[in-house]
């Protein structure tokens, strides 16, 4: 019973390890690539705004990248 409830409480610290390292290494990285993103999405509304032609020279650009993957 004892050997249980150690082996439990053991894995739960070992969980909330790796659980803290993975959070505290992915949350950075995740918000940098949503500021990232933000940056991106603003800049082509703002060309888009300016110059529709260039605006539509991207898009189809990066289809047709999506296209060869």
């Amino acid at each position: 019973m004892v050997r249980a409830i150690v082996t439990l409480l053991v894995l739960g610290l070992v969980g909330m390890t790796v659980l803290s390292l993975l959070f505290g290494v992915l949350m950075p990285l995740l918000i940098i690539a949503l500021k990232v993103s933000l940056v991106l999405v603003v800049g082509y509304g703002i060309l888009w705004l300016v110059s529709p032609s260039d605006a539509e020279k991207v898009r189809d650009k990066l289809n047709s990248i999506k296209e060869v993957r």
